[in-house]
């Protein structure tokens, strides 16, 4: 019995001893250990055991010794392998909490128009934005996507914003945002990445104008129900220098409903690997024109749920005149 509950507590001391680099505890409990078996050799010793049973303690401390030796080794190993992974993890936990900050969800009213947006990331960081820019009675909104994932990704989604929000204190164009934008992120990031958008800049009256760069297209929702795409076919922003953008204008009516999303809600696939598609989201605003906006939302997000996991981060702005 004493035995056993030595054995326990000298294999606690080297076990704590090693993960929290409590050196005394570790040289504490080898000495117990030296102790112990100096004391059970000597014991045995007198009580007149034969060189053969002298000879197999000796070997079973040899073993012990061994397994000591290894233990320590396993249990450094651990050591590490957790110190790096707690590192990681609490940097991933500050830039999910930096990602919330960035990215909040957006329910409000702008003159005549009302705003509804979240960004949902597959991971703990996303590379997908919502923002909505108010001045007064007008307004600049939109959506962007950033290629990739993880932290390369929210890093340039942050660049982007914070780029973005500097321009609009200028009084320009959407295609001129755009092209200070494009000339902004191109030398600081990797030559793969690239950011995809649409927006929509608008003021007290109905007229918007908007631009779409490498993104799907705008969803404009009539009050009879009927859906068109709205579009600006150009690439991404940052994916080549000196490309200059364009924007167009429209007219929105009171009762219409601007959907801007990203591949998130579109490119999912069920189990017969067929995809949503735009069109499913089409036909959903369609038959939930009038709606309220939240309404509008949860159902796009549960149509697109219920078809297939979430493997890209889901983004969608709905902006509707009153």
């Amino acid at each position: 019995m004493f035995n056993t509950l030595l054995s326990g507590l000298v294999a606690v001391g080297f076990a704590f001893g090693t993960l929290r680099r409590n050196w005394q505890l570790l040289v504490g409990a080898l000495a117990v250990q030296v102790v112990w078996f100096t004391l059970t050799r000597g014991g045995s010793a007198a009580a007149g055991q034969t060189p053969n049973a002298v000879q197999l303690q000796a070997d079973a401390v040899s073993v012990f010794v061994l397994m000591i030796i290894a233990y320590t080794a396993f249990l450094g190993f651990i050591n590490g392998t957790a110190a790096r992974y707690l590192r990681v993890r609490a940097e991933m936990d500050l830039a999910h909490e930096i990602h919330q900050v960035l990215v909040p969800a957006i329910d409000t009213r702008v003159g005549p128009f009302e705003f509804l947006g979240f960004s949902a990331a597959s991971g703990e960081v996303g590379g997908d934005l919502v923002d909505l820019v108010a001045n007064g009675s007008e307004w600049f909104g939109y959506v962007a996507d950033v290629s990739g994932h993880g932290v390369s990704s929210g890093v340039v989604m942050g660049m982007f914003k914070s780029a973005l929000r500097m321009r609009l204190r200028q009084d320009r164009t959407v295609s001129a945002l755009l092209d200070d934008l494009n000339d902004v992120l191109v030398p600081l990031k990797s030559s793969a990445m690239y950011v995809t958008a649409a927006c929509v800049r608008g003021g007290v009256d109905g007229t918007l104008e908007y631009a779409v760069a490498g993104h799907l297209p705008i969803l404009r929702v009539r009050g009879d129900g009927s859906v068109d795409e709205i579009t600006t076919p150009q690439v991404p922003i940052g994916m080549f220098e000196r490309y200059r953008f364009a924007s167009a204008a429209i007219a929105c009516a009171p009762g219409e409903t601007l959907a801007l999303v990203t591949d998130g809600l579109t490119e999912v696939f069920d189990a017969s690997d067929r995809e949503l598609g735009l069109g499913a989201v089409k036909t959903l605003l369609g038959t939930r024109a009038g709606r309220p906006l939240r309404e509008i939302a949860d159902a796009i997000v549960a149509q697109s749920r219920a078809h297939g996991a979430q493997l890209d981060d889901q983004t969608l702005l709905l902006i509707r005149r009153l």
